[in-house]
């Protein structure tokens, strides 16, 4: 953008879409006015919104093409504004989940963990670095982190729904964290002996599993 105020603009024009439940507007007015985008980093998060928007949508090959956008952008970043590299990742790994690419979805997957891991080493010395990853996203907590106002969008669109009548997240409040940890080490070691034997189905099931004990 050339100025805040058309970034503003902008990123209201899409949030007022979306609180219309306008999602395929809210696509169409992004794809339409991305070229106002200067910075590479605005522009693949425009792409990683629609991606979301698109999943939402059960649009799929279109949310994989809007993720693989952003993850290619992504990649010509050495570091990125306010979020993790992992929220493109696990975006693509989700959709590509459910389109039924399940050596895709783990590939993303793992990808996304390394890139966190990564990413925690090299801020871990830094003060006041608060940034989005998709653990955030999986527990809603981002909403309280001191963000731009462009990020209000992204919080909108990647809101994960959870059922009702889910026994993992019922499960969840009576045990202790330590309990929690021990489960979700249970669960990546599960997945990772999955992915060696070429069971990328029963990886990836696996290690969706653990995120829900997050």
């Amino acid at each position: 953008m050339k100025n805040s105020d058309e970034s503003s603009f902008f990123y209201n024009q899409v949030i007022n879409l979306i609180d219309l439940n306008d999602l395929e507007g809210a696509i169409k007015f992004i794809k339409k006015n991305i070229y106002t985008l200067e910075n590479p980093d605005d522009i693949a998060l425009a792409y990683l919104n629609c991606g979301f928007l698109n999943d939402k949508l059960g649009e799929l090959n279109s949310a994989i093409e809007d993720f693989s956008q952003t993850i290619r952008f992504e990649d010509k970043l050495e570091n990125i504004n306010q979020r993790s590299k992992d929220i493109s990742l696990s975006g693509r790994s989700n959709s590509k989940y459910k389109n039924g690419d399940f050596k895709g979805a783990i590939e993303d997957k793992r990808k996304a963990k390394n890139i966190r891991l990564l990413e925690n080493e090299n801020f871990s010395e830094l003060i006041n670095i608060n940034k989005i990853d998709y653990k955030n996203i999986l527990l809603g907590t981002f909403i309280e982190i001191d963000l731009e106002p462009k990020f209000n969008t992204l919080i909108k669109v990647s809101k994960i729904k959870k059922s009702k009548y889910d026994l993992i997240l019922d499960y969840k409040k009576v045990i202790s964290k330590q309990r929690k940890e021990e489960v979700i080490k249970k669960l990546e070691f599960l997945s990772e002996s999955k992915y060696k034997v070429g069971d990328y189905k029963g990886s990836i099931k696996a290690i969706r599993r653990a995120e829900k004990y997050f």
